[in-house]
């Protein structure tokens, strides 16, 4: 054994053990129910505490995606110009770049549900109750089964026309995909 490790074992403090606490009579219980209180307290203010750091930080984090999300939009919309300026040429053109690509993609024409309160409301007053869903909640997924336009009208079969859905013409969207990046 070297004089580094005799020092070490020299120098380490002697275990002693604590008496062990307990509860005897109803003096000892009231103060552990009062530590009990205590802990509780001090578990609320340190929840408290956290629950105000968190939202600062998420705050803070929102107001820093949001400028990413406008800075975001401006960047994307330069590619989409530059995409729509190249395809005044070529029809099929798309930008590619060591960090991805960027085109279009066209999407059919669907359906704009702009107020569902409107929507729900006209189910109801017609008695198309089967359209809803517990909540209630419209079912458009089944209401795309059995209506269609004519002009701007959304109608049954039966002839029965439903106030708020709208067109949504098709168009092309532009899609922006990112290469993985190493590293």
């Amino acid at each position: 054994m070297d004089a580094l490790e005799k020092s070490d074992l020299d120098n380490e403090p002697e275990q002693t053990e604590k008496p062990k606490f307990e509860v005897h009579d109803l003096s000892s219980a009231t103060w552990v129910m009062r530590k009990l209180r205590d802990f509780d307290a001090q578990d609320d203010e340190v929840k408290r505490v956290a629950n105000e750091q968190i939202d600062d930080i998420e705050k803070w984090q929102q107001k820093e995606l949001d400028k990413s999300e406008s800075s975001r939009e401006y960047m994307e919309g330069l590619l989409s110009d530059y995409l729509h300026e190249l395809r005044q040429t070529d029809k099929k053109a798309r930008i590619s770049t060591p960090y991805g690509t960027v085109s279009t993609r066209k999407q059919r024409e669907g359906v704009n549900w702009p107020n569902d309160r409107k929507l729900i409301q006209s189910l109801t007053d017609q008695g198309l109750t089967q359209y809803l869903k517990p909540n209630p909640k419209a079912d458009k997924e089944a209401i795309k089964k059995n209506f269609h336009f004519v002009g701007d009208h959304y109608i049954s079969d039966e002839g029965v026309i439903l106030d708020g859905p709208t067109i949504k013409p098709a168009s092309e969207k532009t899609t922006f995909k990112f290469n993985e990046s190493e590293g």
